[in-house]
């Protein structure tokens, strides 16, 4: 069906529809590359957010680990 359709257009057009073709197909690529830029960027930015957020919490879990142990250590002086 969709040859039928070409072959008719390029009996009307000839030569028109084999540039229309091309342009249609580099146009398809020009937007398939921009649409892979995008998402390579969102997942650029979304893993230096991600970066900063584990960072972040080692940071909070190191803390806590410190304030575990000083209060262990507080709670065994007494006893000495």
């Amino acid at each position: 069906m969709a040859q039928d359709f070409e072959q008719t257009l390029r009996e009307i057009f000839g030569e028109q529809i084999s540039k229309f073709s091309q342009f249609q197909s580099d146009q398809v690529k020009k937007l398939t590359t921009k649409l892979h830029e995008i998402a390579r960027e969102a997942v650029k930015d979304e893993l230096t957010r991600l970066n900063t957020e584990v960072a972040d919490l080692q940071t909070r879990l190191a803390r806590l680990e410190s304030e575990r142990a000083q209060a262990a250590a507080e709670a065994v002086e007494p006893s000495f």
